[in-house]
């Protein structure tokens, strides 16, 4: 089972946190129940929209996986051959488990990453996390991203 908290970045903070993952990461790992982590979650990352949630859930997913259920605040999404996605909206976080193949994941990321960029992933355990969708630089884009370094 591989466990992620999954934050949309605020679209303010996204060109400043471009090659600082490292350190947003050490923020996002493990508990943020900690008020002060806590609080510069909120200050960083955008609040999950439960209607996006399910948008993405019903007509992104609905064609690739064979049951999807919701309860308890929890969709449940099953695949014969790939396994189960566990999905858990918390205000600020997406808390996901992938049992099964990790075709689950790339599935889970490919389908938020199209709605929306600023998506990154923190995977618990592991020091493993990046955003969704990679980052693409233009010429531009590295000049300005090289002031703030």
């Amino acid at each position: 089972m591989r466990l992620y908290g999954i934050y949309k970045v605020k679209m303010e903070f996204e060109q400043f946190i471009i090659g600082r993952e490292q350190l947003f990461y050490e923020l996002l790992k493990g508990n943020v129940s900690d008020k002060n982590k806590m609080q510069e979650v909120r200050y960083l990352c955008d609040s999950i929209e439960e209607d996006m949630i399910e948008e993405v859930v019903l007509s992104k997913f609905g064609r690739m996986f064979e049951t999807i259920e919701f309860n308890n605040g929890q969709y449940e999404l099953t695949h014969s051959v790939k396994g189960t996605i566990r999905i858990t909206l918390s205000p600020y976080a997406l808390i996901v488990q992938c049992i099964g193949s990790r075709m689950l994941d790339l599935d889970l990321f490919i389908g938020l990453s199209e709605i929306d960029r600023r998506f990154f992933a923190v995977m618990e355990g592991e020091s493993e996390w990046g955003w969704l969708k990679p980052v693409k630089h233009t010429k531009e884009k590295e000049k300005s991203t090289m002031v703030f370094q």
